[in-house]
């Protein structure tokens, strides 16, 4: 998506990121032992969407209700988004402490990365350069988003298994997916205040063209739902809503007529802060060079 406009472009161009998944050992080499992880997570999940969608079992077993828990969480948490969101506060909070701890933090580590006292013309430089905001971005290591899936999906797995569970069967409408494709709904009423997996009323996901799920965000009963047109549409619109950068849908179906399409989002997180605001070039405790 573009400028809220679609266009179409070979699924492996969308969905696959080289060595997106990578990860630094102790030991500095790198390892693609997480996607090993991920695989059987992706195992469990499509055996247990198959007993939902092609043998209509609902509700579900509790094997295979654990496994679409683990599903659903790791589809939340792998997404580039989320590792967008991730760098975008490492770029913050690295230049607010550039700023803030000023020329002094400079010289420090620029004399322990000389091994001799700088000058005052390169601690200028340096100082100069690291506080052009604009001119740079930080990226955070990839073992953070990784350790972070790690600790999220088995918390937010549990949440869901505890949580109730609706399904809605179509027979004539039809389902996209999104490259972030768990839809976090906002409660009515906080559509300005951001949204979590604390705060959303609802999670939809859509693990079949032909099955929708909704996890509410609170404990009941399981419930199967009477689909209809209008059913459909705000799913796909949710999800459509949430996208990161691309949707996906069967060459067959139409699910993009009358929705709203955004333009692609800028950033995952807003930070109502102005850096050179916060420029201290003698410290903030006020230290002299």
């Amino acid at each position: 998506m573009e400028d809220g406009v679609c266009k179409a472009e070979p699924i492996k161009r969308s969905t696959v990121i080289k060595n997106f998944y990578l990860m630094e050992t102790a030991a500095g080499q790198w390892s693609d032992a997480a996607e090993d992880v991920f695989g059987v997570i992706e195992n469990g999940g499509i055996q247990a969407i198959r007993a939902a969608v092609d043998e209509r079992r609902w509700p579900l077993p509790d094997e295979h209700r654990a496994a679409l828990s683990a599903w659903v969480a790791l589809q939340h948490v792998r997404v580039s988004a989320i590792r967008q969101g991730g760098d975008e506060v490492a770029d913050f909070m690295l230049k607010l402490n550039v700023a803030l701890n000023g020329k002094p933090r400079i010289r420090q580590l620029l004399a322990e990365l000389l091994g001799r006292p700088p000058k005052n013309e390169e601690v200028g430089a340096k100082w100069e350069q690291l506080t052009h905001f604009d001119s740079y971005k930080v990226k955070q290591h990839p073992n953070k988003h990784l350790k972070l899936i790690n600790e999220l999906v088995p918390r937010a797995a549990g949440h869901f298994y505890d949580s109730a569970w609706w399904i809605c069967r179509f027979d004539n409408e039809a389902l996209l997916t999104a490259d972030c494709p768990v839809a976090l709904v906002p409660r009515a009423g906080a559509e300005d205040d951001g949204v979590g997996l604390a705060t959303a009323q609802m999670f939809l996901v859509a693990p079949d063209r032909r099955a929708g799920l909704v996890i509410q965000n609170r404990p009941g009963p399981d419930r199967e739902l009477p689909a209809s047109a209008e059913i459909a549409h705000s799913f796909n619109q949710q999800l459509v809503l949430n996208a990161y950068r691309s949707v996906f849908h069967h060459p067959d179906d139409q699910p993009l007529r009358g929705l709203h399409i955004p333009g692609v989002r800028v950033s995952e997180i807003s930070i109502d802060a102005d850096l050179k605001a916060f420029l201290s070039p003698d410290g903030w405790r006020g230290g002299k060079i």
